[in-house]
């Protein structure tokens, strides 16, 4: 059984973590990176993974889901898992991008907004990491949003 239903558009938050302002905000930002860069960036939130480590879960959430585009030769696919009541998170970066955003970047990048997930500002702090991210891959892949 897959993890998560299907996804609808490229923020689904089943942990109910997000206010309709940022999950619209979120959306168009993501599906302007999408039609600008053929990156797709999907975003979800779950209360918990259930035991399964947050990496082996955002992975098998990355696969179930088809995070993406079809054509791999240019693009590629980021998921950022959050699980709420474990305080985990992980960013799942697809082979193509791992150039552009190594671990440690995103890593780094994604501890920027600890403190906002400490108050239980989750949208904010995903807001703040998306941001971060989409700004270091205009950078590297010399391309821009606005």
């Amino acid at each position: 059984t897959p993890r998560l239903p299907y996804p609808k558009g490229f923020v689904n938050d089943y942990a109910n973590v997000f206010d309709d302002k940022t999950k619209t905000r979120l959306e168009a930002l993501l599906t302007k990176l999408r039609d600008k860069s053929n990156i797709e960036f999907a975003v979800a939130t779950v209360d918990t993974t259930k035991g399964e480590s947050i990496f082996n879960y955002s992975l098998g959430v990355a696969r179930e889901c088809g995070v993406g585009p079809k054509d791999t030769s240019q693009g590629g696919g980021m998921l950022l898992m959050l699980a709420i009541k474990d305080r985990k998170w992980h960013l799942q970066v697809s082979r193509t991008l791992e150039a552009d955003l190594p671990n440690d970047v995103c890593k780094e990048l994604g501890d920027q907004s600890e403190e906002l997930y400490k108050k239980g500002d989750y949208g904010a702090g995903v807001e703040k990491y998306v941001a971060a991210l989409i700004t270091r891959l205009e950078e590297q892949r010399k391309f821009k949003l606005d």
